[in-house]
């Protein structure tokens, strides 16, 4: 791991971590509300406090639309902050992590994130880091269990939400 950015925040220092290994996976899966994480993280990104507390985790990967370009976009796969963070610090990681993607791969030119209306996210985190909606994604089928031991997780329709990093 090493350390890609520090900033001061809400009387609260904040310091971003590039996993390479996948320990932060069972963090996030332990902690949001989908209980999973995708498999093939491009980027793996952990906010520690000034105490180097897991205050959050960002997992960026290929997208999952498979007409989105897989090589020059990279969507927010998971993203999960723990309760007693000061306000707004999911938007101004956000902004932490772009400016790490701008800096650290600079291939990307595009970054995609979805809100779920099942659970009652409207985006705010997103709008207030300047991303902004690009409609809403209807889920088609009925169900995703495709695969064996896959099980339905979040069947609403989700708000698309782009911005250039």
């Amino acid at each position: 791991m090493g350390i890609v950015d520090e900033t001061e925040y809400s009387k609260m220092s904040v310091r971003l971590e590039i996993s390479h290994t996948a320990e932060i996976d069972v963090w996030i899966k332990e902690r949001h509300y989908l209980k999973s994480v995708p498999c093939g993280a491009r980027v793996r990104m952990i906010f520690k406090n000034r105490e180097q507390r897991i205050i959050g985790a960002m997992m960026w990967c290929r997208p999952v639309a498979r007409k989105i370009d897989q090589w020059k976009i990279v969507e927010l796969a998971r993203m999960y902050f723990v309760d007693d963070t000061p306000c707004f610090i999911e938007s101004h990681c956000l902004s932490l992590a772009r400016k790490c993607i701008r800096k650290h791969l600079p291939e990307i030119k595009g970054l995609i994130a979805y809100s779920s209306t099942g659970q009652h996210h409207e985006g705010t985190i997103y709008e207030a880091d300047g991303w902004f909606q690009l409609g809403t994604s209807v889920v088609k089928s009925a169900s995703w269990e495709t695969r064996e031991g896959r099980t339905d997780r979040d069947l609403s329709d989700k708000i698309r939400w782009v911005r250039s990093p």
